[in-house]
């Protein structure tokens, strides 16, 4: 399955991406995102760099994800655990006047009862808060 989210930010493009490789650490991450981000080491960013990923809502699902690419056109962590089996991109492409940030999830969703889940809650929660992500960004990179 292939979850993708795509936005346009006037911006310049090595301030977006800078702001997405730091996705999910960034100050301009909203404070009421479903999904919060916890490093599970310090320093800088690198592949092997890993992250818990954590729903906030209650019993919700938590996994644990690796930087497996970042470069300045991505960065993909792989899920390592948890409801999904794949990774998650997010990328920038120069388009004119700025930079088009695109966010994809390729992903198989492990268990009956968890692809239950998601296409009944977890998907339409999940589109909902991506998109409020992507607005966050431009809004923040068009008024820096």
């Amino acid at each position: 399955m292939e979850n993708r989210h795509s936005i346009y930010i006037q911006g310049s493009l090595e301030k977006a991406q800078w702001e997405t490789q730091v996705w999910g650490e960034a100050s301009w991450w909203p404070k009421d995102s479903l999904m919060r981000f916890e490093r599970k080491e310090t320093g800088p960013l690198k592949v092997g760099t890993r992250y818990c990923q954590k729903v906030l809502l209650p019993f919700a699902p938590s996994w644990d994800v690796e930087i497996t690419v970042l470069n300045n056109v991505r960065v993909t962590r792989k899920f390592l655990n948890g409801m999904f089996e794949g990774e998650e991109t997010v990328s920038c492409v120069p388009v004119p006047h700025g930079v088009t940030v695109t966010y994809c999830m390729q992903v198989r969703v492990k268990g009956f009862l968890n692809r239950i889940l998601w296409a009944l809650v977890f998907e339409r929660l999940h589109n909902k808060n991506i998109e409020a992500i992507l607005a966050h960004l431009k809004r923040y990179m068009e008024n820096v």
